[in-house]
Parts: C-alpha cells; structure tokens; sequence
C-alpha cells in the first residue's frame, strides 16, 4: 500500500475515533444523569450503548495502531518512535494539518471523558457507600440488644427491633 493511501486511511480512521469518543462522551453524560434521576432502565441502556461504543473504539483503535506500525516501517528512521505525532509529521501538507487538527480534537474528547468517567466512578461510590451504610444501620437494628425502659427495668433482649432507646 502506498504512503499517501496509509495518511488517508489513518484520517478516516481518526475521524471515525473523534466520533465514537463523542458517542462515548453522550452516553456517559446520560449514564449521569439517569443516575441522578434514579432511571434505573435509562442508565441500563446507556450503560450498554456505552459498552458497544467502547468495543467498537478497541477494533478503530486496533486499526490505527496497525496502520502506524505500517507507516513507521515505510517511513523507516524519518519516525523511529512509530508515534502518531511523530507519523503525522511526516504526511503531506494538506493532509497533515487535518490528522493534527483530528488528533487534537481526539485528544480533547478524551479528556472529556475521562472528567465525566471519573465524575461518574465518584458518584456511584458515594451512592453504594450511603447503600452500604444504610444496610449497616438495619443488620445493627436487627441484633438484640439490652435496653433500658422509662422505668429503668431492663428490657429483654430478643425484642430490641428498634434503632431508637426509649429512654430520651
């Protein structure tokens, strides 16, 4: 395959990545927000349409790896690092202005998504986090335990179901 035809099919590879990591982006925003709305069904979905648009990114991904590895081999000791960086800057003029500009472009959507992926990591650790409290609080009112009543009689164990003393 021809240089030229290597620098084309990395553009289309690049703008089909840009794309993919804006699907991502969407659909962890609508992961956010079904997880603040309680959508349980809505954050199903999206947390599928997320894991497809992931799959599909490893196979461009894969590609793009494949065709780097192709042009440093025809680049030879112009770009011994096979970077894309350092592959790009060896394309021609016209083409190498829109692989910099896909690159950029990809390279922003990726932060992107990694601020919204972290947002969201947080966000469900703090909610399994009050589940887990809130679980801890009724396995400890289920557990016998002494108490006092008003009258100061002590009450008997096995009907402690409460999380509250009555003596206040």
């Amino acid at each position: 395959m021809e240089q030229s035809d290597l620098f084309n099919e990395l553009l289309v590879i690049l703008t089909q990545e840009n794309d993919i990591h804006q699907n991502l982006i969407d659909a962890a925003t609508d992961i956010h927000g079904c997880a603040r709305g309680d959508d349980i069904n809505g954050l199903k979905r999206n947390c599928s349409i997320f894991d497809n648009h992931i799959s599909g990114l490893e196979k461009f991904e894969e590609r793009r790896v494949d065709v780097c590895e192709r042009l440093r081999c025809v680049l030879g000791d112009k770009a011994p690092s096979g970077r894309l960086l350092s592959i790009i800057e060896h394309s021609e003029p016209p083409v190498r202005d829109k692989l910099k500009s896909l690159r950029a472009a990809l390279m922003e959507r990726v932060e992107k998504l990694k601020a919204l992926n972290t947002s969201n990591i947080v966000l469900f650790k703090e909610t399994l986090s009050g589940i887990g409290a809130s679980m801890d609080m009724i396995k400890l009112s289920m557990t016998p335990k002494t108490g006092y009543r008003y009258k100061g009689d002590i009450k008997p164990r096995g009907s402690n179901v409460s999380l509250f003393n009555e003596v206040v």
